[in-house]
Formats: structure tokens, C-alpha cells, sequence
């Protein structure tokens, strides 16, 4: 059984960010869904929606795990190369599965890869909304 305590902070970061995430995600699903129905109903489009979406949120907790178990690490250097492997494996794994989804007649790729920055995206606005962002002068 998964530790709870000891994932606590990607559960605590992942509930920060859903807000914004599911708005940008409920946001984008609902173009594709107009664009499915300008489209004479191809549901190629919300279907990769919606696929590309779960793996936008994956990926970050994926990622949060990682993270986490990088700072278990007894050294900086092994931590640092257990980052970089968890970075490979994770993209390699997203570009299987956006392959997968290039080859899969009824996943349209684009709408797929489009949600894979929605995570970059609720993290910029958290931080905007926050007060947290450093403004460069001019």
C-alpha cells in the first residue's frame, strides 16, 4: 500500500494546480467540441482531447514522483542522474504513446499534443495570480 504521508506534497501540488487545470482543460475540450461539430461530428478531435489530457496529468505526477524519490537519494550526483533517467523514460514513454495515438485512426495527434502544456500553462497562472512572478524592469 502507497505511503500517503510520504507522497503528500505532489497530492497537495497537483490539488493547487487542478483549479487551473481543469479550467484550461474544460476551456479546450469545449472548442474541440465545437470544432467536432463544424466538422460534420468527427470525434477524432475530443477524443485526442481527452487523451492527451490524462496524459498532460501523468506526466506531471510522473514527474512529481521523481522528483520526490530524487531527494531520497543519498548524493547530489545520484539524484541528478535519477532525474535524468526519469526524464528520458518519461518522454520516451509520451512519444510512444503520442505515436500510438498518430497511428490510431480515432485520436486525432494534434489534439492530443496540444494539452501536453496545459501543466506549464496552470502553473504560470497560479504564480501571475499569486504574486509570485519576478517582473524584469526596462
Amino acid at each position: 500500500m502507497m505511503n500517503l504521508k510520504k507522497n503528500q506534497p505532489i497530492y497537495d501540488e497537483m490539488r493547487s494546480l487542478s483549479p487551473y487545470y481543469l479550467t484550461l482543460s474544460g476551456i479546450y475540450l469545449a472548442v474541440v467540441t465545437i470544432l467536432c461539430c463544424a466538422k460534420g461530428g468527427d470525434f477524432a478531435l475530443p477524443v485526442g482531447a481527452v487523451y492527451g489530457i490524462i496524459l498532460g496529468a501523468l506526466n506531471f505526477l510522473l514527474l512529481g514522483k521523481s522528483a520526490q524519490a530524487a531527494m531520497e537519494k543519498t548524493t547530489s550526483k545520484s539524484a541528478q542522474t535519477y532525474m535524468n533517467l526519469m526524464y528520458c523514460l518519461r518522454y520516451l514513454g509520451l512519444f510512444a504513446l503520442l505515436t500510438a495515438a498518430a497511428l490510431i485512426p480515432f485520436i486525432n495527434l494534434i489534439a492530443a499534443a496540444i494539452p501536453l502544456f496545459f501543466i506549464r500553462i496552470a502553473i504560470m497562472i497560479r504564480e501571475i495570480k499569486n504574486g509570485r512572478v519576478k517582473r524584469t524592469k526596462r
